[in-house]
């Protein structure tokens, strides 16, 4: 974990600053590598997205989840579709917003795939730019079903 960690950070510290853009618009791209914490283990993942309008964002996402118990190891791949409404906001480089994700989660174990299946997660979140380029992501999500909780995704959001 501690090696998933190191190299999603010094991912990030690479690609940070390379080139100059404007923040959130229509038209953007935005490449969020992430790291986060949920019920049951610590999701890593990248998600991509492109400015619809200047105040809506479609993308896609994919996360991995893996943990252990005493007796098995699991595993969680989440690929997923996202739609984000950002907020105007008079505050300089903050750029909330809130959404959500249709996806599919398959699960599986040292006893096999099982309870596979769609889900539909809400969340919210603000990006803070640092620059036109970077900014730092934080998102809070809901889920029902098979894996309900509430977790969080933070990463370095990238305008590509």
């Amino acid at each position: 974990m501690k090696k998933k960690i190191a190299v999603f950070f010094l991912m990030a510290a690479l690609l940070i600053g390379f080139g100059y853009s404007k923040m959130f618009e229509k038209g953007g791209k935005y490449l969020t590598p992430q790291i986060g914490l949920n019920s049951y283990a610590i999701p890593v993942g990248v998600s991509f997205g492109m400015g619809v309008t200047d105040n809506i964002e479609a993308g896609v996402s994919v996360l991995y989840l893996s943990w252990s118990d005493e007796f098995y190891k699991y595993a969680v791949v989440m690929p997923s579709v996202e739609a984000f409404y950002h907020f105007n906001v008079n505050v300089k480089n903050l750029d909330p917003f809130a959404g959500l994700n249709l996806g599919y989660y398959y699960f599986t174990g040292d006893l096999g795939s099982f309870s596979s299946g769609l889900y539909l997660s809400p969340f919210i979140g603000s990006r803070y730019y640092f620059s036109p380029k970077t900014a730092a992501m934080l998102k809070l999500y809901f889920s029902a079903g098979s894996l309900s909780g509430a977790g969080f995704v933070a990463g370095v959001t990238l305008n590509i």
